[in-house]
């Protein structure tokens, strides 16, 4: 089950007899009954900006903007060659506003499905990894576990750590990385790695300090994120422009672009906003977030769980409270809009007992429940 603050304006989180173009605070999703979806099998798998992809029962759905109609909920066209065996074949998937990406994971093959011309186009993981060991040994599977993308990102993890990024999937080169590729994540230029030995690299455009290198170098390979480098971290996010770590011993670290206050940090003793600071500062390189309550008081519970939005980010205590921060336009962080354009520190927005986990969709924060 999903709880849901944020945008509806496709109808993407249903509510369309009522026409609710955004949620003000945390809402319990319920489709319309003559939709005949049953969201409660149902797991999303992919949040953009003008749909939600689910899946239900290895069939995939988008809700939504679909052929430039709102408030569908349709099932995901399939390539002809993978109609007969879809459901056995581990299918990923993916979108953006532009196509939705399907990958079968054993034979690595993608396919694009263009909104536009309606029409699948097949690519392949034509680039191999280089063997370190020139021995030549049998090929072991290597499927591919994880993908992301948004408009300008793509990138790919497969079983045995390896990376690929482009819409042409090229190979990265991570050999230099310490530890086996265990996560990734991508925002709208930068792309983020984590390795099975907690070190977190970070590659792509560092214009808005989005690498947390401490400059605004483009890179073109992954780099250690040297301010991390002595803390074992178990999770990454990438926002739009921002990044978010959370280290094993459950603190947060964020840096990058911070222009709405998605980084948590603009905040006093007192435990309000800082009005003497005129302006955000982007952070280059990461910082530990403090986090308090509305008395000032520093709350000192370990954080489960992160997520980002495009300006917007989202945090799980252990006390399953969700605390939020950042551009709050479509009521995303759980207030209203009225209330709060933005928020420049987190601050509580939601409780529930029956939390699994936080998840950022573009303009929203969504909540899964048991």
């Amino acid at each position: 089950m999903y709880i849901v603050t944020g945008a509806n304006l496709f109808g993407q989180w249903f509510s369309w007899t009522k026409n609710i173009s955004f949620y003000d605070k945390f809402e319990i999703i319920h489709p319309e009954i003559e939709s005949k979806f049953d969201f409660k099998k149902a797991k999303l798998i992919t949040s953009c900006w003008s749909y939600n992809i689910f899946d239900i029962d290895n069939i995939f759905y988008i809700a939504g903007s679909w052929h430039g109609r709102d408030n569908q909920i349709v099932k995901i066209p399939v390539p002809e060659e993978k109609k007969q065996s879809c459901k056995a074949s581990g299918l990923l998937i993916t979108g953006n506003d532009y196509m939705i990406i399907l990958v079968e994971a054993v034979t690595r093959s993608i396919w694009f499905f263009d909104f536009e011309t309606e029409d699948f186009k097949k690519v392949k993981f034509n680039e191999e990894p280089i063997l370190e060991n020139a021995v030549k040994k049998s090929k072991l599977t290597d499927d591919v576990i994880k993908l992301a993308a948004t408009n300008n990102t793509f990138i790919y993890l497969t079983s045995e750590g390896n990376v690929y990024t482009g819409q042409l999937p090229s190979y990265v080169d991570t050999h230099t990385c310490v530890g086996k590729a265990c996560d990734i994540e991508c925002g709208y230029e930068h792309y983020m790695l984590l390795t099975t030995e907690g070190r977190v690299y970070t590659w792509g455009n560092g214009r808005r300090l989005q690498l947390g290198h401490g400059d605004l170098t483009n890179l073109d390979l992954p780099t250690e994120v040297e301010a991390l480098a002595g803390i074992k971290i178990v999770k990454i996010k990438a926002g739009g422009w921002h990044s978010l770590a959370l280290s094993e011993y459950g603190d947060l670290y964020a840096w990058g672009w911070n222009d709405t206050g998605q980084l948590g940090m603009n905040i006093n003793k007192d435990g309000e906003e800082n009005l003497e600071r005129k302006g955000q500062k982007n952070y280059a390189i990461p910082r530990p977030v403090d986090i308090y309550n509305d008395q000032g008081e520093e709350i000192e519970l370990i954080i489960k769980d992160i997520a980002c939005g495009t300006r917007h980010s989202a945090i799980l205590l252990e006390d399953n409270t969700i605390w939020t921060t950042g551009c709050n336009k479509y009521g995303q962080l759980g207030f209203s809009p009225k209330d709060y354009e933005k928020l420049e520190y987190f601050k509580k927005s939601y409780h529930n007992p029956n939390i699994i986990s936080v998840i950022g969709g573009p303009w929203s924060t969504i909540v899964e429940i048991t």
